[in-house]
């Protein structure tokens, strides 16, 4: 990310989202994942309390993207989550900010991704799973 599109996003308030099926501001971990399915998340910082995890980016020479699921839930995940509330900022260019806060039924926050994340970036991915390349080539076929 240039110097431009990091000074825009941080002049950017976080909208609160619903969903457009229902209008329900409550994503469940399944609406989470559909919501974005589509999207490249290129860093995700996991917070429990008020102490960051570790940041995750893509690596472009392994071809290894981002996943929301178990490198942001799953370092966030207590157990007890029942719901989730996300915030986005308006894009800058093809780049924007996300929070997703994990609820208890009470309403009790239990901990926060945050995230940045673009339009399906091709660099990120592969054309064949390189795991299926690699027992082809251990079996010998």
């Amino acid at each position: 990310m240039d110097l431009l599109d990091n000074l825009a996003l941080m002049g950017r308030r976080y909208e609160p989202q619903s969903l457009p099926s229902t209008g329900n501001s409550h994503y469940t971990l399944q609406d989470l994942l559909t919501t974005f399915n589509r999207q490249t998340i290129y860093e995700l910082t996991p917070y429990v309390g008020d102490k960051a995890g570790t940041t995750v980016r893509p690596d472009e020479i392994r071809k290894m993207k981002v996943s929301l699921l178990d490198d942001g839930i799953s370092a966030i995940h207590t157990g007890a989550t029942e719901w989730y509330e996300v915030y986005k900022t308006p894009p800058s260019g093809d780049l924007a900010k996300v929070r997703i806060v994990a609820h208890a039924q009470s309403g009790q926050s239990l901990g926060e991704i945050r995230m940045l994340i673009g339009q399906r970036s091709f660099k990120h991915y592969f054309e064949e799973d390189p795991i299926y390349g690699e027992i082809q080539r251990r079996s010998g076929k």
